[in-house]
């Protein structure tokens, strides 16, 4: 995961610039050997940004997108039915396009103000509508009859209206098919057309219902892949920071500790506490708590490789893992991620009474690092026990500083 572009001040607070890296990433004492090439448990490219609540892309908005370019796309073809029905003398028909064509348009305009379910209904009552009125006036050869197989399911698919009226609607339609299907069987049109025309529209229309059919299908397979990715976000990350939480963090240990009895390799537990953050959350707020939690997080992952695993393990603990490296390579990584967060700098809010011009105030973070070594055979509950201990003698030796087990 890459850090956040910017970090928005809570409100109230000095303008002041906010630099977490202070060029000491770049630093070549803290720098390591690139790692070989390994399948990483956990990587940039799948660690999932965190979820904005209201974002675009909701099944609502896709399906009116959809709805929308079907409108475009009905009316040039309803057009088209129109200028051939005129050719053909079948007036009927070409003023039930027109009309059509027109309710299309309504239909767009409902669209475009965020009126879907009005705009939704009015689509089914054209495409019941212009069915029956086509099956009685061409013939049930002419294929109208196919389109409403398309607004069946299409309707009941929707996330827009409740389950009872779209039961009702979809219930009504798929009554009108059945009707109109004896119908079209038994009684002759009221106006015959060329045999090559019938058979055309017979044939357009049926490739539409099926182009169309797919185009749903794939719609809804996108929709479901789209949910259950969202899902999965949501049970493995934190919202706050967009790290990994702690059940998906002892996940993946699980699994690189399988990787590793396989294949030994060193590993090292990097946990980290921030110092006097209860202190902080009590004086300034929780906003000012939040953004230093989303800076830290930033300054870890930024820190580390994309095959190292970053978890918010807690409050203001974080967990990180660090694959193929040696208990000598994690004491510079660590070393290096606690001077990060010891540069950091946070605006503060003006109390009451103070002048505009006066200096700004600014808070200052650091943090304690618990560093144990994970062996291959050893468990994952002992080694967090040994980082979380070697934490604890970091706290109480003075904090802002690395303590590694022995």
């Amino acid at each position: 995961m890459k850090g956040r572009a910017s970090i928005k001040p809570p409100p109230g607070c000095a303008d002041i610039p906010f630099t977490p890296l202070n060029g000491l990433l770049s630093s070549p004492l803290m720098s390591r050997p690139p790692l070989p090439d390994s399948a990483p448990i956990w990587s940039a490219s799948t660690h999932p940004e965190p979820l904005a609540a209201g974002s675009s892309g909701s099944a609502s908005q896709v399906f009116a997108m959809v709805l929308s370019a079907g409108c475009l796309l009905a009316g040039v073809c309803h057009l088209a039915f129109g200028y051939l029905f005129w050719q053909h003398g079948v007036e009927a028909m070409t003023w039930a396009n027109v009309a059509s064509v027109c309710t299309y348009a309504v239909a767009a305009v409902l669209l475009r103000r965020g009126r879907v379910a009005p705009a939704m209904l009015l689509l089914m009552a054209e495409v019941t509508l212009h069915a029956i009125a086509a099956v009685i006036v061409v013939g049930w050869e002419s294929g109208f009859h196919l389109y409403l197989l398309v607004v069946i399911p299409g309707y009941l698919a929707n996330q827009i209206n409740r389950w009872p009226v779209r039961i009702a609607v979809s219930g009504s339609v798929s009554l009108a098919y059945v009707l109109l299907d004896v119908y079209g069987h038994r009684q002759a049109p009221l106006q015959a057309i060329p045999t090559e025309v019938l058979a055309s529209l017979h044939v357009f229309n049926l490739a539409t219902t099926l182009a169309l059919l797919c185009v749903f299908t794939v719609m809804y397979v996108q929709l479901i892949t789209r949910a259950e990715r969202r899902l999965h976000e949501l049970a493995t990350t934190d919202s706050l920071t967009g790290l990994m939480n702690r059940r998906s963090m002892l996940a993946a240990l699980q699994r690189l500790q399988s990787l590793r009895q396989r294949k030994p390799q060193p590993a090292a537990l990097l946990l980290i506490d921030i110092d006097h953050f209860k202190q902080l959350n009590d004086t300034h707020g929780h906003a000012l708590g939040d953004w230093a939690l989303q800076a830290v997080a930033d300054v870890l992952t930024i820190g580390v490789r994309d095959v190292d695993m970053v978890a918010r393990w807690g409050g203001e603990e974080f967990l990180i893992a660090l694959p193929d490296t040696t208990p000598e390579a994690a004491l510079q990584v660590a070393e290096r991620l606690r001077l990060n967060i010891a540069a950091l700098r946070f605006p503060l809010p003006r109390s009451d009474g103070e002048p505009e011009g006066g200096e700004a105030r600014e808070q200052r973070l650091t943090a304690t690092f618990g560093l144990a070594d994970l062996g291959a055979q050893q468990s994952l509950d002992g080694a967090i026990h040994l980082a979380d201990v070697a934490l604890y003698q970091g706290k109480q030796q003075g904090r802002n500083q690395v303590v590694q087990a022995p």
